[in-house]
């Protein structure tokens, strides 16, 4: 890999998450979508994210497209937009649109890991 073009002490790796029940989705059936504010880590340039989703049991979140691709990343927020279900061989023949309200009732939430500069 590359050599880090701001090193220690000026890089920071700050993690959080947008909280069980407290997540503001966003959109219509089938593409859902979230902004993570990151900016309490200070960061001075783009740093490198990486997302996962959790839920409650059963709420299908482990089978959504979307939720580990973070999108329009900048120093102070992210995107994440969810388009649904994965075609597996467990869901062949996925057709499920979650909603707004099944991403509140099943807790539905961002968790991430930022890396960057703060110098």
């Amino acid at each position: 890999g590359n050599t880090p073009t701001n090193p220690l002490p000026c890089l920071l790796t700050c993690v959080g998450s947008t909280g069980h029940g407290a997540t503001t989705w966003t959109g219509y059936p089938g593409r859902l979508s979230t902004t993570v504010d990151i900016s309490e880590c200070q960061f001075v340039s783009t740093p490198i994210v990486t997302t996962s989703m959790n839920g409650i049991s059963d709420s299908s979140h482990y089978y959504m497209v979307g939720m580990t691709s973070p999108q329009g990343i900048t120093k102070d927020k992210f995107d994440i937009v969810v388009m649904g279900l994965v075609l597996t061989a467990y869901y062949p023949s996925a057709t499920y649109k979650p909603t707004t309200s099944d991403a509140n009732r099943w807790n539905w939430n961002i968790n991430w890991i930022a890396v960057g500069s703060t110098c």
